[in-house]
């Protein structure tokens, strides 16, 4: 005699299922503070890092990229260990706002806090990061400008064109060298 097989639901678990109930929201709180402070940080290295563009300071730029680099890191190690620990069986990360629906009203407030200032700090982050892709690409046109200026004004026989190219339709040069004393 065979046993029936149970069917498997095609109801999709939510995220929460699985997740460890005792989550601890301290430890929670915690890292997302640790990535607000990191967060304020990258927003302080991006307002320096339109500021070196503005100055053309090549030092203070390879400064920023570096502390950049450093902060960038430890988002990434803090973002990991935190979807670590909201990682449920099934391997599905749960979000913070489904995370909250199983606080208790003073966890959810102090967490929704943070939450919403993350956030808010993370739009300017884009906008200042933003800014800085602008003032570099204002930057780079500005360059190129100047170098076909001065490529423009070094061809003094006119064969160059404001591209830099060689135009010998443009102009036609003749040389000649006296040689009668």
């Amino acid at each position: 005699m065979k046993l029936a097989q149970p069917i498997p639901s095609t109801r999709k678990a939510p995220a929460t299922a699985g997740l460890n109930s005792g989550l601890n929201t301290d430890k929670l709180d915690s890292m997302l503070g640790q990535l607000e402070d990191e967060h304020a940080n990258l927003l302080g290295l991006a307002i320096a890092h339109k500021d070196a563009i503005t100055h053309a300071s090549v030092e203070e730029l390879s400064t920023i990229t570096n502390k950049t680099s450093e902060t960038l890191m430890r988002i990434a190690e803090i973002e990991d260990a935190r979807r670590a620990m909201v990682t449920n069986d099934t391997g599905t990360i749960a979000s913070l706002d489904q995370l909250m629906e199983q606080f208790d009203a003073h966890d959810r407030d102090r967490i929704g806090q943070r939450q919403t200032r993350l956030r808010e700090l993370i739009g300017r982050v884009k906008e200042e990061q933003e800014a800085v892709r602008v003032a570099s690409e204002d930057l780079a046109n500005h360059m190129r400008g100047l170098i076909k200026q001065v490529g423009a004004t070094l061809s003094h026989t006119g064969t160059y064109s404001r591209g830099g190219a060689v135009d010998p339709s443009r102009s036609q040069v003749v040389s000649s060298l006296d040689m009668v004393q």
